[in-house]
């Protein structure tokens, strides 16, 4: 590590680590972790094939046919991005990587603020190989393999999960278990209907609609207004032609209060399943854009004994129809009904979540630095990777903002997830603004950069 990375990059003290947290609940086994996504239309890699077993829904229009700029782009962020994003949480357990995708260099700049008991033990798989199976098995031998999202490799390995359970729990089938305290739902089927007349149509406003398998926020209709059933179904129609069987349709919750993403740990089941431990971890307040996509995450750590406090009973609910076949990190998206004050649950995620990271912090920004809240989010910026670094490097070395991935995923095009810290809701909103105006400069490529202040001056 260079003099530089040791100057704006001040040392991060998770409070806990995904590693521990299965040491914690009664998991003595090696893991290794696959924190790859997994997707149905798009072929990521020509070593790494579209998934037929454990299908998702993806967004419509977007298919392995497409050749442009933004079908390449998404699969570099697949690879590089969207699970690097996931590193600084993960502590001393097995993970691997793909590279050229993945350049060690660019991970260890990621981890290099934790200690060496808090760093993950990465295993790279090298995609230019022709073995990459082999390299595969060989990182897995006698370990469990823990993962993201299931993927029908996974049924010929030794899993912690197993994929067909991983699979049941994430689909929106799932909430309709009776024990789970949600909105009221249903099923609407798509093959062999007619939308002009089924439920999608004539359902009285406002109701919202959703894919069974979807992440991010994406494929869901929030329907409160005739343009955006019209909107809703003409989605519907193009996921009909697909073969979508079916999606959910659910009761519109009016609330007051943040919608929050609640995480907690189900640890492995003892002599009876009643006697696994559940750990709450965090809630984070989720963010939307104008458009309704989910956009990261807040955390007040004040706030989170009140919050345990209030929805430990829904945690616990949700739990048990999970504990005895799942272990592992898991989040429920919660509502608080405006009208009756009851909570409910409007998603389950089994895996990890997008407040993963900014739980395990409360240490690092609240207890050091006096920082009671974070925000987690993700930033588009012209340039190299490594220009987050330089741009922000007055907040980095105080440790006001950490780099939890820093990704090129295209030629000077680039992508960072960002958790910054703040006293106030409006010093957040601040920091969001400073950042960003930092990241959207143009750096001198001719000259030199002053690192004490993160602007280009001349050389001579």
């Amino acid at each position: 590590m260079s003099l530089f990375d040791e100057q704006i990059s001040p040392s991060v003290t998770l409070d806990n680590t995904l590693a521990g947290l299965f040491r914690e609940h009664g998991v003595s086994d090696s893991i290794v972790l696959d924190i790859y996504n997994g997707y149905t239309y798009v072929d990521i890699h020509p070593q790494i094939l579209r998934e037929t077993v454990y299908i998702q829904d993806e967004d419509v229009g977007f298919s392995s046919n497409n050749t442009d700029e933004g079908l390449e782009r998404f699969r570099t962020l697949v690879l590089t991005y969207k699970t690097v994003k996931f590193l600084l949480g993960l502590g001393p357990i097995d993970v691997y990587l793909y590279r050229p995708a993945n350049l060690p260099a660019n991970i260890d700049r990621v981890l290099s603020p934790l200690s060496a008991n808090q760093r993950p033990q990465i295993h790279y798989i090298d995609l230019n190989k022709h073995n990459v199976q082999d390299e595969l098995r060989r990182v897995t031998h006698g370990k469990k393999l823990w993962y993201y999202r299931p993927k029908s490799y996974m049924l010929e390995y030794d899993t912690l999960v197993h994929p067909d359970f991983a699979y049941e729990i994430n689909d929106k089938r799932f909430l309709l278990h009776p024990n789970i305290p949600t909105p009221d739902l249903q099923m609407a089927p798509l093959q062999g209907e007619d939308l002009s007349t089924s439920v999608l149509s004539t359902r009285p406003l406002p109701f919202v609609v959703k894919l069974r398998r979807c992440s991010g926020s994406r494929g869901t209709w929030i329907v409160t207004r005739e343009d955006q059933r019209q909107e809703m179904l003409t989605a519907m129609a193009e996921y009909q032609d697909r073969g979508v069987p079916d999606v959910q349709i659910s009761e519109f919750i009016h609330s007051t209060r943040p919608h929050y993403s609640v995480n907690f740990f189900v640890g492995a089941a003892g002599p009876s399943n009643a006697s696994s431990t559940v750990t709450f971890l965090g809630a984070t307040e989720q963010l939307f854009t104008q458009s309704g996509r989910w956009a990261g995450s807040v955390i007040d750590y004040r706030s989170q004994k009140q919050i345990k406090e209030q929805l430990m009973d829904t945690i616990n609910a949700v739990a048990r129809t999970l504990i005895g076949s799942y272990v592992g990190w898991a989040g429920i998206d919660v509502i608080i009904d405006a009208h009756s004050n009851r909570t409910v649950v409007v998603d389950l995620n089994a895996r990890l979540t997008g407040g993963f990271v900014v739980c395990l912090l409360s240490t690092h920004f609240m207890k050091e630095r006096g920082l009671p809240l974070a925000q987690a989010q993700s930033f588009h910026y012209e340039g190299k990777s490594s220009d987050v670094y330089t741009l922000l490097a007055p907040f980095i070395s105080k440790g006001q903002v950490i780099v939890a991935a820093a990704t090129e995923s295209l030629p000077n095009n680039s992508t960072a997830q960002l958790i910054f810290g703040g006293k106030t809701r409006e010093e957040l909103f601040s920091m969001h603004a400073a950042i960003q105006e930092r990241l959207n400069r143009c750096l001198d490529r001719h000259g030199t950069i002053d690192y004490s202040t993160g602007r280009p001056s001349m050389s001579v």
